[in-house]
């Protein structure tokens, strides 16, 4: 990887931590904070560009849209995707994909049962989108990624 990509993956790193720091400290359960959505965000790059696409941008808005899914969720205790059509609305985007989970003990977990899931891991790697919000409330993690 080239010194240019290093500083830009350096860059969107602690870009994550200084927007997540104050959603996760009201969202995240002791297991499931900060470095759960960093170290699952930067998984999710490594794996983007293993497959030859560029990786994603933090986006603070997106993680505002997918912290309040994941809170939504955890107050109903329910896995959805109720309200993508409003997230997507908000984002102001012609497309955005959302992969949601529960549960997962690691960020590696978590991103193993979505690239064994064809939807999943379609969303994962999208070419269009450049933008990605994370977050998590109690064990309910949302990955909202945009053009």
């Amino acid at each position: 990887m080239n010194r240019f990509a290093l500083l830009q993956r350096l860059s969107a790193t602690l870009a994550l931590a200084a927007a997540m720091q104050s959603a996760a400290a009201a969202t995240a359960a002791p297991a499931y904070g900060e470095g759960f959505v960093r170290h699952l965000a930067q998984l999710i790059n490594e794996y983007r560009e293993r497959q030859g696409l560029a990786p994603l941008d933090v986006a603070v808005e997106l993680i505002d849209l997918a912290g309040e899914h994941s809170q939504d969720m955890a107050q109903r205790q329910q896995l959805s995707h109720e309200g993508f059509r409003v997230r997507l609305q908000r984002a102001g985007s012609r497309l955005c994909v959302e992969n949601v989970g529960w549960n997962h003990r690691t960020p590696e977990a978590l991103l193993d049962g979505w690239r064994r899931s064809p939807a999943h891991h379609r969303n994962l790697l999208e070419p269009q989108v450049s933008r990605m919000g994370i977050a998590v409330a109690t064990r309910y993690v949302t990955f909202f990624a945009c053009r």
